[in-house]
């Protein structure tokens, strides 16, 4: 627990960083290494460092009564090859994560993961990405290498945050499908037309988040194709969203009617729409709802729901804050749930769902503290209800 005082030391740095907030990299707590790191990305490369840590309880409902403290580092490097001298409208990316603690262990089976940030379960520093991205014009790019799709959503407003801002819950970090793993190897082009954008997708279905950086064994396991375009636009004079996508996977799987035989292609089905019901300028509050219908098997979901309300603390007269109130509910597959029914388990697989309401109070531009609760309702039949409180410190250096 050597990190545990950490954030709590940090207070006198608060005046020098308001001090210092004209000059570049202000929003960070290391800042401009006295004109290194401006000059460094002038070359070329950029190097980015953020510490996250997240406490978490269970205050009712789980078995183990736990308490959990976990830490998780993240470093960024990107290199721009046009600043670097190769060729122009390039940029390779990569992400070095190191994960200590153990999370995620409170007594209760679920699809969720109510601290996403530790997704993973390795003690070793370990690369989620390492890709390459051109820009072809300001309305297409594309993407190839090892992808991390939650460090893809980093800025969404709602279903995002890269497991280290927003939500804490993978249910809205990285709303699961059945088809689209966290981390993957494949390639993504994205395509703007007036205010619709496209996006396509080909990737490997294996998970490849903590695994190493051998490109190897790709596609061993099948294909996936993603299609999907989302168009925006103004609804009663605000800002409104609505897309569609559709994934379909060669990849194999368990026969769930059976639980003895393999069974092949997947397929996933989403749309979504987002509203503000209130904006004036820079201060918003959205409406957010996001459905899906899946195979159910070999893919585990059926379908899916996950939506909720989120903005900036303008009311409070705190708009750099953040804060959200989302329902998610996980429809498993009836083939599974039929085959579990069926063994002598004294148990039953029942539809997942839950609950996660957070503020996120930015003390600076470069350090944020996040209050979280959730109430999770979990797939085994005999597991009680759990509810989760949880405080987060991010730190951006």
């Amino acid at each position: 627990m050597k990190f545990l005082s950490l954030p709590f030391c940090l207070a006198p740095l608060f005046l020098s960083s308001l001090v210092n907030a004209s000059q570049p990299y202000s929003d960070t707590l290391t800042g401009d290494w006295g004109g290194d790191r401006s000059h460094i990305k002038d070359n070329g490369l950029s190097l980015d460092a953020e510490y996250t840590n997240v406490y978490q309880s269970a205050v009712s409902g789980s078995p183990s009564n736990s308490n959990e403290f976990t830490h998780r580092f993240d470093l960024f490097a990107a290199l721009d090859t046009e600043n670097a001298g190769l060729w122009n409208n390039g940029t390779f990316r990569t992400q070095l994560i190191y994960l200590n603690g153990d999370a995620n262990d409170f007594g209760f089976s679920s699809l969720s993961v109510p601290n996403s940030a530790h997704y993973a379960d390795s003690s070793s520093p370990f690369f989620s990405s390492l890709y390459y991205t051109h820009e072809f014009d300001d309305n297409t790019n594309l993407l190839f290498g090892k992808i991390d799709a939650f460090e893809l959503l980093r800025n969404a407003p709602f279903y995002g945050g890269a497991t280290r801002h927003g939500f804490m819950n993978i249910a809205f970090s990285a709303p699961p499908s059945g088809v689209t793993p966290p981390s993957f190897i494949g390639g993504i082009l994205n395509h703007t037309i007036g205010d619709t954008r496209i996006t396509a997708m080909i990737y490997d279905p294996r998970d490849r988040y903590a695994d190493n950086l051998g490109f190897n064994d790709w596609f061993d396991d099948g294909v996936n194709f993603s299609l999907g375009a989302t168009h925006s636009f103004k609804l009663f004079d605000r800002s409104s969203t609505f897309g569609m996508s559709g994934t379909y996977s060669t990849e194999e799987g368990v026969d769930y009617s059976s639980l003895g035989e393999t069974a092949k292609y997947k397929y996933n089905i989403r749309a979504q729409a987002t509203h503000n019901i209130y904006e004036n300028n820079d201060d918003t509050i959205a409406v957010y709802l996001r459905a899906a219908a899946a195979d159910g098997n070999p893919n585990i979901i059926d379908g899916t729901f996950v939506g909720g309300l989120g903005g900036n603390a303008f009311f409070f007269d705190r708009p750099q804050d953040q804060w959200g109130a989302g329902y998610y509910y996980y429809n498993l597959s009836n083939a599974l749930q039929n085959s579990i029914s069926d063994l002598p388990l004294g148990a039953e697989l029942k539809d997942e769902q839950g609950f996660e309401i957070y503020y996120a109070f930015q003390a600076t531009p470069w350090l944020t503290f996040t209050a979280d609760a959730q109430y999770v309702t979990p797939a085994v039949s005999t597991q009680s209800k759990v509810a989760l409180f949880g405080l987060r410190t991010n730190i951006v250096f």
